[in-house]
């Protein structure tokens, strides 16, 4: 064989695999149709929109009268319902204590628990980089159903490195002299901390306590040199509010700690015990006293993440905690009124037990009830606000073209009451929608599990909680019932490594080596039992159905 012929070979078969990878990769197209799309940014609502999903983006936005079908791409038909971007819980704490109940396996299911309640992205402020760099990544790639993560590393004062939480979170290191727990004064090498946090994975720089003022603006330059969002909490002491936004701090967190900025000995009340007398309680409740701040606040662009629902939380448990709660509420309504930008984030540790949706609805429902925010404010709010506060308003936060396929579908207007927020129907993540639970309206379970054994419904390769096939071919659909088999494994924490037995159902028997083609890319190792046989009229009149059975035990 000579050269010419072997080169001609050679760029023939380059071409081929240059072809089918591009087959094999090429993106699925999913057709909105009837939407009605919450614009966060004018603050209205677009009616009988489509939204046209290719792979992980937004496509196209057009008037369903012009697009209400395109060829190759399956169709949802959203007829009375509304479409707002993924929300965003801009404060969260996960890993915190990743041995003890901050554990992989609880945080996973809280992570799951959040995406199903349509929280597609969360800012985490502060806990173990390495737990959180994992999760990060497996979020990222969609290993695990989860919101995508972005954390922080914890800039304290050396003294604030005592606090237990520290010492859970940097385990087998010193707390304040590791890359995600680090102390600092003003003689800090800020290049190399923030260098360093930039390669543990982190998205930004939290600021907590004990912090001189001239420090704050070292601290801020710093890291944004390295591409390092800025955020603290409000009050960091011993520098107050309105230093530390003029330090250049991008977003502060806790609205109660607005009041640090009129009381001397805030510290020694808020962390210990020292009392407000009667004269300084009704000076802080008086919105003059922060219009330098505020007016700093909105000449630098400070966002105002308030965290209203954890201080609601706890107004039970003491005076001070009641007072605190009041604080939160009135100083969130004085930046309200003061045209400060407001994200939502709620602080909680854990979500699960408490509502059958994240407490992020419930920030929501604060918003509008007790600062005065208009509905679709508060949406804004948990959307793109909440981007901007994590520096990612270009790809999420809004309903637009170019930006990434993260929606979420109500069943009710979020504009005529904020509580509809939590009528979820669908939840869309890079594209793809999310199996979110049961349908309380189907006469079945995804699965039941006994002694260890787990009996799967079967599925077909319907986008989970629709009636839409994911295309017309053999070979979409049994990718789509492969992929909806695979979230319900998810949602029992196990994998398809943990697959004993399957029954494929096929439309046409013929269809056996196209779906056998597909079926097998899903398992990695030993394969299931199976068996095989064509059906007469399957449901939604789809190609294949598969019903497979799984054990925690599997050998």
């Amino acid at each position: 064989m000579n050269i010419k012929r072997i080169s001609a070979l050679v760029v023939l078969f380059i071409a081929f695999n240059s072809y089918a990878l591009a087959a094999e990769n090429k993106a699925g197209q999913v057709l909105l149709i009837n939407a009605n799309i919450v614009d966060v940014k004018s603050l209205k609502i677009d009616e009988k929109q489509s939204i046209l999903i290719e792979g992980n983006k937004i496509k196209r936005i057009a008037s369903t009268k012009k697009l209400s079908k395109m060829r190759g791409a399956s169709v949802v038909d959203l007829d009375g319902k509304f479409v707002i971007p993924g929300l965003i819980d801009a404060h969260v704490h996960h890993a915190t204590d990743p041995d003890s109940w901050d554990k992989l396996s609880i945080t996973t299911e809280r992570l799951r628990y959040l995406l199903q309640g349509g929280v597609t992205s969360v800012r985490d402020m502060g806990g173990d980089a390495r737990a959180l760099a994992y999760l990060k990544r497996q979020a990222e790639v969609d290993a695990i159903a989860s919101p995508d993560i972005y954390f922080s590393v914890i800039i304290g004062g050396e003294t604030f490195f005592s606090d237990p939480r520290t010492i859970a979170s940097a385990k087998g290191r010193n707390p304040g002299h590791t890359v995600w727990m680090r102390a600092v004064d003003e003689n800090s090498d800020m290049d190399s901390i923030m260098l360093q946090a930039r390669g543990a994975g982190a998205t930004g720089i939290k600021i907590y306590a004990d912090v001189e003022a001239d420090t704050v603006p070292l601290l801020a330059s710093a890291a944004k040199k390295h591409d390092l969002k800025v955020w603290s909490h409000a009050y960091i002491g011993p520098s107050k509010p309105l230093q530390t936004v003029n330090a250049g701090v991008e977003t502060i967190s806790h609205a109660s700690d607005i009041s640090a900025q009129l009381v001397d000995n805030f510290k020694e009340w808020r962390r210990k015990n020292a009392e407000f007398d009667h004269l300084t309680r009704e000076e802080v409740l008086k919105k003059d006293g922060y219009i330098d701040l505020f007016s700093a606040m909105r000449d630098n662009g400070t966002i105002l993440d308030a965290t209203l629902t954890v201080f609601e939380e706890r107004n039970g448990l003491s005076e001070k905690y009641r007072f605190l709660d009041q604080l939160s509420t009135k100083m969130t309504q004085f930046a309200y009124q003061s045209g400060i930008t407001i994200a939502a984030g709620t602080d909680a540790f854990s979500d699960l037990d408490k509502d059958t949706t994240p407490m992020i609805h419930h920030e929501l429902k604060l918003l509008v009830d007790k600062v005065g925010m208009m509905p679709l404010e508060a949406i804004q709010a948990a959307t793109l606000n909440a981007a901007k506060v994590i520096g990612i308003e270009d790809s999420v936060g809004s309903v637009e073209v170019g930006k990434k396929a993260n929606l979420v579908v109500l069943s009710g207007s979020p504009e005529q009451n904020i509580e509809n927020s939590k009528s979820i129907a669908h939840v869309i993540k890079n594209g793809r929608f999310i199996f979110i639970g049961d349908d309380p309206q189907l006469p079945f379970s995804s699965s039941r599990e006994m002694n260890g054994t787990i009996w799967l419904s079967g599925q077909i390769g319907n986008h989970p909680s629709t009636l839409a096939l994911a295309g017309e071919t053999l070979d979409a659909q049994m990718h789509q019932t492969m992929k909806n088999i695979g979230q319900v494994l998810k949602s029992k924490n196990l994998s398809f490594d943990d697959v004993v037995k399957c029954t494929l159902m096929l439309a046409d028997i013929d269809d056996w080596p196209v779906a056998n083609k597909v079926y097998v890319q899903y398992f990695s190792g030993k394969m299931p039992a199976r068996s095989a046989f064509a059906a007469s009229g399957l449901a939604l009149d789809a190609k294949v159905e598969v019903e497979c059975i799984a054990s925690r035990s599997a050998d």
